[in-house]
């Protein structure tokens, strides 16, 4: 069986890009308008959304350049390279349970782990921290925005689905050690 491969959604991508840029341009206002030389929360707020939407920006830019997968889904499990704080390969065999998640008006599809901390055991620095802090907002290990893919939700669950029958006949025909 073939790998399914979703890409994202461009102009999505490309939208929020634009808005990432209005807030880094805000924030540049809030840094350097004289009008807040006196209170430093203003500027300390411009700081802060410089950084975060600037990295927003530069990592919608850079998807919009590479033009790789959101997702692949394979006999091997499913591929999350959605986020910036994509999870990786999910092996079927590291999975539990997957479930469509309702979370401040978006769906994701929601990947829950047996190992609780599988996802974040994998990464380091700034990913590790987003993760440990996305894992404080959802039960799942695992967070795709479906809104991002260039594929209809029947289309996701189908082809999840198939591949993962597949892989559970293919481990349960394999002898256990």
């Amino acid at each position: 069986m073939d790998d399914f491969i979703i890409m994202p959604k461009m102009k999505r991508m490309i939208m929020l890009a634009f808005i990432s840029l209005v807030f880094v341009i805000l924030g540049i206002y809030f840094l350097t308008s004289g009008q807040f030389e006196s209170a430093k929360g203003p500027m300390i707020i411009g700081a802060l959304t410089i950084i975060i939407f600037g990295l927003c920006f530069i990592y919608y830019v850079i998807v919009l350049i590479k033009r790789e997968p959101a997702i692949i889904i394979s006999k091997d499990g499913i591929f999350d390279k959605s986020s910036y704080i994509g999870a990786g390969l999910v092996r079927w065999t590291e999975i539990e349970a997957i479930d469509f998640i309702n979370f401040s008006g978006q769906v994701y599809l929601g990947i829950f782990t047996i190992d609780r901390n599988l996802v974040i055991n994998r990464m380091t620095g700034i990913k590790k921290v987003f993760t440990q802090i996305n894992k404080g907002l959802l039960d799942t290990q695992v967070n795709i925005p479906v809104k991002n893919l260039n594929c209809s939700m029947d289309e996701l669950v189908d082809a999840i689905n198939e591949r993962w029958e597949q892989a559970l006949k293919t481990y349960n025909k394999q002898p256990r050690a």
